[in-house]
């Protein structure tokens, strides 16, 4: 506490009354104690869990698709019947995997952040349209003639097309590297492990 101090002049002026009530100041507070350690709350477990639960079934899904691309039938033939019966055999092969692909991904709940659902999202939008593109061309090559060799180019063409949609979205987990939460849980998921 301070005390008014009077010179033989009299009173300080205003001036030297806020330098004296500067000088007044209050003692500064005692440093608090360091903060305890963050205790890990089962909420944040579940959402840890929950992250790693999600990052196994979106990267699952694609891990799926290439296991089944890597299975595609082999093409090829002597006559353009044979050719075409085996285009076709590929284009089926291709639209089971994609149609499986985005089921697995249609059937992911709502992702932990938006990050992940915004990558969900965005591969589905991927697979969906390959895939349409694979039925369809399957579709027009099966209905055309036999000797038909152009459309057996459109089928090539529309598998092609296809495969140019899914080759952006081969990698769940690049795809969620901003969100540390969802890139955590990709560390220990074992389906995005190569």
């Amino acid at each position: 506490m301070c005390a008014a101090h009077k010179t033989s002049a009299g009173l300080l002026g205003a001036a030297g009354i806020v330098m004296i009530l500067a000088a007044c100041a209050p003692d500064p507070a005692p440093q608090a104690a360091p903060a305890p350690a963050p205790v890990t709350s089962s909420s944040a477990v579940a959402d840890s869990a929950a992250a790693v639960t999600w990052m196994n079934g979106f990267c699952g899904a694609v891990k799926d698709f290439v296991d089944g691309n890597n299975k595609m039938p082999s093409g090829g033939g002597e006559t353009i019947e044979a050719i075409k019966k085996s285009t076709s055999a590929q284009l089926g092969h291709y639209a089971t995997i994609l149609a499986k692909t985005v089921d697995g991904l249609s059937a992911l709940p709502a992702a932990p952040v938006p990050a992940g659902e915004t990558a969900k999202q965005d591969f589905l939008a991927k697979y969906t349209a390959a895939r349409d593109k694979t039925v369809k061309a399957k579709a027009d090559l099966d209905a055309s003639g036999k000797n038909d060799t152009a459309a057996q180019g459109r089928a090539v063409e529309g598998l092609i097309a296809a495969q140019k949609d899914t080759h952006g979205a081969l990698d769940p987990v690049a795809a969620i590297l901003g969100a540390s939460e969802l890139k955590t849980a990709a560390a220990t998921a074992e389906r995005c492990r190569p």
